[in-house]
């Protein structure tokens, strides 16, 4: 698998390609599977890095209020498709914030809320309406034109990692890769030291007091998360025909596509 890439102002991007299939049958094809943290500052030689990629397909899982504060940017060249999700499908609360951001302003305590509070938003995702439908015609879109995509949430971890978990799977990679992958963010951004910064970050957005330690749960990547979100998805094929409403056909062509011998 490729490693971590750098840039000026995007954290957490790789190239989630090159992993062996279960069997040894080719493996998943390089420069075409980009994830990472949401795009809104990138520099002239980010957007000139985005560009080299021929990224030619965004897929975006944060909600509207999150595109709306941080909208992501574009220059040059580099003018991808964009799939979002969509707004209908969008939970509805009476401070405008998306669900972890309302947790964050009124829940966020202590290490055992964070902890219960990511656990629990893992199980959900994959029957979640916003998540299921992005991710299905997200898919549907791939399986139809074999487009170079970057995934992105916020940090590029949690709606990120369980969507690239699925790609994954579809794709014939182990548990053992596909949990592999997961916890290369660990690599990418180390939330034990930042954790401060962002306590001090979140006091001046939220108008309250944060406990670093008890953010870093809610920052982190385990592999009980992502167990989490597979306990729920069970057998990777019947959950993309049942849930994400993908075809034999479908997942025959993301094969031919995203896969070399």
């Amino acid at each position: 698998m490729g490693d971590i890439i750098k840039f000026d102002n995007i954290l957490n991007v790789r190239d989630f390609g090159g992993q062996a299939l279960a069997g040894n049958h080719g493996r998943i094809r390089m420069g075409k599977l980009f994830r990472g943290a949401q795009i809104s500052q990138m520099s002239p030689s980010d957007i000139d890095q985005f560009d080299g990629f021929d990224i030619s397909m965004i897929i975006d899982f944060r909600y509207q209020t999150e595109r709306t504060r941080q909208p992501s940017k574009f220059g040059g060249s580099f003018n991808p498709e964009v799939l979002e999700l969509l707004t209908r499908h969008e939970p509805e609360n009476e401070d405008g914030l998306a669900p972890h951001e309302a947790f964050i302003l009124h829940d966020l305590n202590s290490v055992k809320d964070a902890k219960n509070y990511m656990l629990g938003s893992y199980g959900e995702r994959p029957n979640y309406p916003a998540f299921t439908e992005l991710a299905g015609r997200a898919l549907k879109n791939m399986a139809q034109s074999g487009n170079t995509i970057y995934v992105h949430c916020a940090a590029g971890k949690d709606r990120t990692g369980t969507f690239v978990a699925i790609i994954l799977m579809l794709l014939g990679v182990s548990a053992k890769d596909v949990f592999e992958d997961y916890m290369r963010t660990r690599d990418a951004i180390d939330f034990h030291v930042i954790k401060n910064i962002a306590a001090q970050k979140m006091e001046e957005r939220y108008g309250r007091p944060y406990d670093p330690n008890a953010l870093e749960p809610f920052f982190g990547v385990y592999p009980e998360y992502l167990q989490n979100s597979l306990d729920q998805i069970g057998d990777i094929h019947t959950y993309a025909k049942t849930v994400l409403g993908l075809t034999k056909r479908d997942i025959s062509n993301l094969q031919n596509y995203y896969i070399e011998n």
